[in-house]
C-alpha cells in the first residue's frame, strides 16, 4: 500500500508542474527590443523596395507618396500599442500565480475522487506482503471480525427468542467455526436448531460442531443430531457424509459404504467430492475383505484331481447369535463326495440367512493357502461381501474320482480386516 501511495504521489506532482511550470514562466526581457528591431527591419525592406520601385518608374509619385505613408502610419501604430515590460508583467504574473493555485488544488482533488469513483480502494486492503510480514494487516483483520462477531452475539442474545433469529445465530456458529472457537459454535448452532428444528443441512453442521468440540468423536449428541438430519432429508449431502464416517470409526463398514454409495449418488461424477468419496468407498471395501486360512487337518489326504471350492455365505439365525469363537468336533458320512469346513464371520447383524455371496476356486495342491474374498469375487453386485457385517466361510474339497470323505468344521470371529481360519479334515484314500 505504501508503494501504491508513492507512486500515485510522484505521478501527481509530475502533472502539477507539468501544468504550472509553463504558466509561471516569465518573459525575457530582450524579448520586446528584438521583436520591435524585426518589425523595423520589415518597415526598412519595405520602404526600401518602394524606392526602387519609384526610381525604376515602376510607382508613379503620387503612389510613392501613398505607400509610404501606409508605412509610417504602422510603424507609429505598433510603437504606440507596445506596452513597456514594466506595466504589463505585473498584472500577468498575479493572473498566472492564481491560475497556478487553482491547479495545485484541483489536480489531487480531482484525481481523490476519480479514483475513489473508478478504483478499487478496497484491494489496497488484501494482498499487503508488507503489512502481513509485520502481521499488522492479519492482527488488525482478525480484530475487526472478533468485534464483529461480538456485537452479533451480544444482539442475539439481548432480546427475547424469535424464530427469524435461526439464520443470525447459524451465522453466529460459522463465524465461531472460522475463529476456531468450537464450543462457541455448538452452543450457536444449538440455539439455532431449537428455533428451526426443521433445517437438515443446520442440523448436520451442529453435528459437525459437536464433534469439533468433542476431538471429532461423532458418538452422543452428535450422532443423534446426524440421525435427525438424515430423518428430515435422506440425501442431505453433510449428514451422509457424517454418518458414513461415524460408521467407519466404529468399524461398521457395511453401513459406512451404504452412507457413502447414497453420497455418490448425490454427486456430480468426476468431480473431486465424487473421487474422494469413492476412495473413502474403496478403503471400507478392502477393511471389510475377509481373508480366509485354507489348510488340511493333520494326517488327511486329498486326490491330486481334486478341487477346492471357498464360498461367502450370509449366516443363518443361529450364526447371527453368535458372537465368539465356537469348536465342534468333526461328524462323518460315508457316502459323501466331498468335504466341507466352514467358518463364520460375526458381528451381530440380521440378514437373509444362506445367501451365496462370493465365490473362489482353486487346486487341492495349493493348500496350505491364504485367499482374501472380496467385492470383486461378488456373485451379484448388487449383494456383495461389503454390504453384510456377518458372513460364513466354507471351504469344500470336490473330488472327481467320488472318494469317500470325512467333513469337518472350523470357527472364526469377525472383526477389522475380518479373518477366517479353516480347517478341512478329509478320509485318507
Amino acid at each position: 500500500m505504501i508503494t501504491f501511495w508513492i507512486i500515485a504521489a510522484v505521478m501527481l506532482i509530475a502533472a502539477i508542474l507539468c501544468a504550472v511550470v509553463p504558466l509561471m514562466q516569465r518573459e525575457s526581457a530582450a524579448g520586446a527590443p528584438r521583436a520591435r528591431a524585426l518589425s523595423v527591419s520589415l518597415y526598412r525592406r519595405e520602404m526600401a523596395d518602394a524606392d526602387a520601385d519609384l526610381r525604376t518608374g515602376a510607382l508613379s509619385p503620387d503612389h510613392y507618396a501613398s505607400v509610404r505613408s501606409d508605412i509610417e502610419q504602422r510603424v507609429l501604430a505598433d510603437t504606440a500599442g507596445a506596452p513597456s515590460p514594466a506595466r504589463k508583467s505585473t498584472p500577468g504574473t498575479a493572473t498566472r500565480a492564481a491560475t497556478c493555485a487553482v491547479l495545485i488544488a484541483l489536480f489531487p482533488s480531482a484525481a481523490c475522487l476519480l479514483y475513489l469513483k473508478l478504483g478499487e480502494p478496497a484491494a489496497l486492503k488484501l494482498n499487503n506482503p508488507l503489512d502481513d510480514s509485520l502481521g499488522v494487516s492479519h492482527d488488525m483483520s482478525a480484530m475487526s471480525v472478533e468485534m464483529m462477531v461480538s456485537r452479533l452475539a451480544f444482539r442475539l442474545r439481548d432480546h427475547a427468542p424469535d424464530s427469524r433469529d435461526a439464520a443470525a445465530w447459524a451465522t453466529l456458529a460459522r463465524s465461531y467455526t472460522v475463529l476456531e472457537r468450537p464450543t462457541d459454535a455448538a452452543a450457536a448452532y444449538a440455539k439455532a436448531v431449537a428455533l428451526d428444528p426443521g433445517d437438515a443441512p443446520l442440523r448436520a453442521d451442529f453435528a459437525d460442531a459437536i464433534a469439533s468440540a468433542d476431538d471429532g468423536r461423532l458418538a452422543g449428541r452428535a450422532s443423534e443430531e446426524i440421525a435427525a438430519a438424515l430423518a428430515i432429508d435422506s440425501a442431505d449431502p453433510k449428514a451422509l457424509a457424517l454418518a458414513a464416517s461415524a460408521a467407519f470409526d466404529t468399524r461398521d463398514y457395511a453401513r459406512a459404504i451404504g452412507y457413502w454409495r447414497r453420497l455418490l449418488a448425490t454427486l456430480k461424477a468426476d468431480s473431486p467430492d465424487a473421487i474422494r468419496v469413492q476412495k473413502n468407498i474403496d478403503a471400507a471395501v478392502g477393511a471389510s475383505a475377509v481373508t480366509v486360512d485354507i489348510r488340511l487337518a493333520d494326517g488327511a489326504h486329498v486326490a491330486s484331481d481334486a478341487a477346492v471350492i471357498v464360498t461367502a455365505r450370509t449366516s443363518d439365525a443361529a450364526a447371527s447369535a453368535s458372537t465368539n469363537p465356537m469348536n465342534s468336533a468333526s461328524a462323518a458320512s460315508a457316502a459323501s463326495a466331498a468335504s466341507a469346513a466352514s467358518a463364520v464371520i460375526a458381528t451381530g447383524a440380521t440378514v437373509p440367512p444362506n445367501t451365496l455371496l462370493a465365490e473362489r476356486r482353486l487346486a487341492a495342491g495349493e493348500l496350505p493357502t491364504k485367499i482374501v474374498l472380496d467385492d470383486s469375487l461378488a456373485i451379484n453386485a448388487t449383494d456383495t461381501l461389503s454390504a453384510h457385517q456377518q458372513v460364513v466361510v466354507e471351504a469344500r474339497i470336490v473330488s472327481a474320482s467320488g472318494a469317500n470323505d470325512l467333513t469337518g468344521q472350523g470357527d472364526a470371529k469377525g472383526s477389522e480386516n475380518r479373518h477366517a481360519d479353516v480347517v478341512i479334515a478329509a478320509s485318507s484314500p
